[in-house]
């Protein structure tokens, strides 16, 4: 059936959200109550205790591949939409100010989760931790329907909005209206209508879109509401190429920008621990930053994500930002702006491949995890006999499988960052190499690291 057809019947989506949310509470469920102090241990526990294998091997990387490949359709499933919508109908109401519109509360909220919750208190590993840290994510869905109008949570607050927004820019879909002129002459615009806004299906657009000027994918969410709220039927999500949106004169916003740094030097390291010689090399700074202020412990893993995610990635494209304003002449934002539209197609792949990779090798605790929910035995199990583990299949089949995308992926993202500098508008030939060299540069670490990789 078309997706159209679909997303137009009253309570298609929602069902499928009361089933997400479902789920979710069930996830929380088996998680709670299971911890560990030993970090050997958790290594092994987050992926035969049921929750958390489901939660951070297949259903984060499936979230990342639907993002690049078909767009923000995550976001129509979301039981988040579905709990803050409900909360908003009966909350305060009040509008979301500058620092909510900004963007900023996004870019933050995200770096919490990633440099205190998963590298400092390994919530990705400590299945307790990561019940805890689902139920912040209802509460604070919950709190901002109560205070804030509309669909505040998923606009303005969702840690991985920006992330989903940025990656479906290179998705084969996109939200548009089929004819621009029907919108512009509607009377009702029942899609935008202050009427509509509070209805439980059929809503006016609570992103704060019109439909008809939709430019590209960041924003929507996919919700699905226009399409019912439409009463000339003109809104469809339609099939598109590959990455189209990255040739357009997109602004980003700082916050957009700052996010995007620190996720493509989270990518580096999520490839690089893959092989324990690159994992080394890249590890090289942290433990001597933590070796000479005689920090251990948690704030060991704090000290190697802020220097990772935020102060090596921050250096990289402030090098190539400030070659451009120099020689370009151009606005410290616009430079940023070209730079990270440039290297996302590079780092998108290198993500992707990082799900095929996590979802792949966590093959072999299924059986495990199935067997023992909760996956304190089956730990210790595994832990005593490493040898249970063996796979022949993950040997002859996933492995070679693997090694193709190690290699093709990062060069079709290396060939769509070309192709994104061609689209661009630079004022003079030293700011087109200025970018080449920041591609070259940046893919070459996978290229190199991968190569070197599957060779051993």
């Amino acid at each position: 059936m078309n997706i159209n057809r679909l997303f137009k019947k009253r309570y298609f989506l929602p069902v499928i959200q009361f089933f997400t949310l479902t789920v979710f509470v069930l996830l929380i469920y088996g998680a709670i109550g299971i911890t560990t102090r030993d970090s050997d241990f958790s290594m092994v526990l987050r992926n035969t205790n049921l929750s958390n294998l489901i939660v951070w091997s297949y259903w984060w990387p499936l979230i990342i591949v639907m993002a690049i490949l078909i767009g923000r359709f995550w976001c129509s499933i979301c039981p988040m939409e579905l709990v803050t919508s409900f909360a908003g109908k009966i909350g305060l109401k009040l509008k979301p100010g500058g620092l909510l519109k900004s963007g900023w509360v996004i870019t933050s909220f995200y770096a919490i989760i990633l440099i205190l919750g998963i590298h400092t208190f390994a919530i990705h590993r400590i299945p307790q931790y990561m019940a805890i840290y689902m139920l912040i994510l209802f509460a604070v869905a919950i709190i901002a329907g109560l205070i804030w109008e509309k669909r505040t949570f998923c606009t303005y607050i969702c840690p991985i909005g920006h992330l989903l927004g940025l990656y479906s820019l290179l998705s084969f879909s996109k939200l548009r209206v089929k004819d621009t002129g029907i919108c512009e002459n509607c009377k009702t615009k029942d899609c935008i209508s202050k009427s509509n806004q509070y209805k439980f299906t059929g809503r006016s657009c609570t992103s704060e879109l019109f439909p008809a000027r939709i430019k590209d994918n960041r924003s929507c969410i996919l919700c699905g509401q226009c399409h019912k709220s439409c009463t000339k039927d003109n809104i469809a999500i339609q099939k598109q190429r590959f990455a189209p949106d990255l040739s357009a004169d997109i602004k980003l916003s700082w916050a957009e920008i700052a996010f995007f740094i620190v996720v493509s030097g989270f990518v580096v390291y999520e490839i690089f621990i893959e092989w324990k010689v690159s994992k080394k090399i890249i590890m090289a700074i942290p433990d001597w930053a933590n070796h000479t202020l005689s920090i251990s412990g948690n704030l060991a893993g704090t000290i190697k994500a802020i220097i990772l995610f935020v102060l090596l990635p921050v250096i990289f494209f402030m090098i190539f930002a400030v070659l451009k304003k120099v020689i370009e002449k151009e606005s410290w934002i616009r430079s940023f702006t070209q730079l990270a539209l440039i290297i996302l197609p590079v780092t998108a792949s290198m993500h992707l491949l990082k799900a095929l990779l996590k979802t792949t090798s966590r093959i072999p605790y299924w059986s495990y995890a199935i067997s023992d929910p909760e996956g304190v035995k089956s730990a210790d199990l595994i832990i005593k006999n490493p040898n249970l583990l063996n796979n022949d299949f993950l040997a002859s089949v996933v492995s070679p499988t693997i090694s193709f995308f190690a290699i093709i992926l990062p060069v079709i993202g290396l060939i769509l960052s070309f192709y994104v500098i061609r689209k661009q508008e630079h004022t003079n030939r030293y700011s087109v190499t200025i970018s080449v060299m920041a591609v070259l540069i940046y893919s070459s670490i996978f290229l190199t690291t991968l190569i070197l990789w599957r060779m051993t």
